[in-house]
């Protein structure tokens, strides 16, 4: 018998989420939004044979054993507390939550459930990232010391993109900007690589101002608990070249990404890896290619279906492989969360260092 899920969140669920859990195997048996006419519209395009507008509603009416959150980050906690108390496993999307508080509220009622509780950290099974991961896991270049994180883009130079939901990506209040958008990704990345961050000197900012004053321009210097020294910085207003760099040097050799490659040097002439057989994507399920809400779906979707395939194979209690990336769970988005804060705390008092545990809370 197939794992019943649950959308909640008709626009990027009902475009990502529902092909993404329907080619790891799920039935995807109900639709949650907020405007009914609309959501009903979307289900009978989706071929989803219930919907409504609560999630207590439709998870009993389905029977539902998971439910996906997809919604606008300002309603990620509520939509999360309620599926838990509806009993099911949980799949949240990113930014995990609004503040510390609200990230631990979740973790905690996930943990005492005893539920799947993951976020949508789908990046982590971006190819050349993952090798990345694993040429660190490995040794390869003993241990890491220093890493660059730098992304230079005219992303939001001229406005918000037809793809972005506009009705909350430039409401600072609401969850919007780059740091909660994209920063996000950079920083589950820095420590899924390097170990938890433990300190962080930030900056928050509009380049390319937005209606609604979120950031489009963020930058950190971070410290991790085994000692790296981080760089980061994103800047989507960017107009003219841009640039992307992502290195990590350690004691015996320096690791990086360049044109969507890892490369690898111990001292001698650089190396180009290949990405190993079971690193590669699967080809993403079908969709409107010629629609522009669908821009950026090419890339996102065969990540999504391996999410969704962890997701399946952890409820399942399926044996991972300890080579490939590592479950991203409530625990792991809490931990983004603790320095999403540390950043806009550190922003708003130019800049000081600012130390990162349960304190921050």
């Amino acid at each position: 018998m197939s794992l019943r899920a649950v959308v909640v969140g008709s626009s990027f669920g009902g475009r990502v989420h529902v092909p993404a859990l329907r080619a790891a195997g799920f039935d995807v048996v109900g639709l949650v939004g907020r405007d009914p006419g609309r959501t009903a519209e979307r289900a009978s395009a989706f071929g989803i044979g219930v919907h409504g507008t609560v999630i207590s509603d439709v998870a009993a009416e389905t029977g539902a054993d998971v439910i996906t959150v997809s919604t606008p980050p300002a309603a990620h906690h509520p939509s999360v507390m309620e599926a838990l108390a509806n009993g099911c496993h949980v799949l949240a999307e990113k930014p995990f939550a609004l503040s510390v508080a609200e990230a631990e509220e979740m973790a905690d009622a996930a943990a005492a459930l005893g539920v799947t509780a993951m976020v949508s950290f789908e990046f982590r099974w971006q190819p050349a990232e993952a090798l990345v991961a694993r040429v660190i896991q490995r040794g390869d270049i003993g241990e890491p010391r220093a890493a660059t994180l730098v992304s230079h883009s005219g992303l939001v130079a001229n406005g918000l993109p037809v793809a972005f939901n506009d009705d909350w990506w430039g409401d600072a209040a609401a969850g919007g900007g780059i740091l909660n958008a994209a920063g996000v990704h950079v920083l589950d990345r820095l420590q899924t690589w390097l170990g938890p961050i433990v300190s962080v000197s930030g900056d928050t900012r509009q380049v390319s101002p937005l209606p609604g004053g979120a950031e489009d321009t963020y930058s950190a210097l971070m410290q991790t608990a085994g000692g790296v020294s981080i760089s980061a910085q994103h800047c989507s207003g960017v107009r003219g070249q841009g640039l992307s760099v992502c290195k990590v040097i350690g004691t015996e050799g320096t690791v990086w990404l360049e044109g969507g490659q890892a490369h690898i040097s111990s001292g001698a002439e650089p190396v180009a890896l290949e990405v190993p057989e079971d690193l590669v994507p699967p080809d993403p399920p079908e969709w409107p290619k010629d629609d522009p809400k669908h821009a950026f779906t090419a890339y996102e979707m065969p990540l999504f279906v391996r999410l969704a395939e962890r997701l399946r194979d952890e409820i399942t209690g399926t044996v991972i492989s300890p080579d490939l990336p590592p479950t991203p769970t409530f625990a792991d988005g809490l931990a983004t969360q603790r320095v999403v804060d540390a950043i806009r705390a550190s922003s708003l008092d130019r800049g000081a260092w600012q130390a990162i545990g349960k304190e921050t809370s």
